[in-house]
């Protein structure tokens, strides 16, 4: 298992049957953000939210570059982004165990009924 997830995504994910964790990690991996590529959008195009998923926050700060606040939260954004694609890729892994639950649906437990 990858060791770049938090104790929480660990402890989802190892209550996962076998095929489920299986495909819950292919779709991830597909999915997955990176930190170099965030980086990349914010320094030549500005684009790092979209890439996040937020496009609104990305107009809002297009149009607030035109003054000094887009600016300021622009360079701010550069010590933030880290944080921002590791709460994405968390988000983005909750989805995907979900979606391996819905396809793989985990074998039901027997029910003992005492007499």
């Amino acid at each position: 298992m990858d060791t770049h997830f938090d104790p929480t995504s660990i402890a989802l994910l190892n209550l996962l049957t076998e095929k489920q964790k299986d495909y819950a990690l292919t779709l991830y991996a597909n999915r997955e953000k990176k930190v170099s590529t965030a980086y990349i959008l914010w320094v030549f195009f500005g684009v790092y939210y979209f890439y996040l998923g937020h496009p609104v926050k990305n107009i809002l700060l297009w149009i607030l570059c035109g003054c000094f606040i887009g600016i300021i939260w622009w360079i701010i954004d550069l010590f933030r982004i880290s944080g921002m694609v590791k709460r994405k890729n968390q988000e983005i892994l909750k989805i995907c165990i979900a979606e391996a639950q819905q396809l793989y649906p985990s074998p039901v437990p027997p029910v003992h009924f005492e007499k």
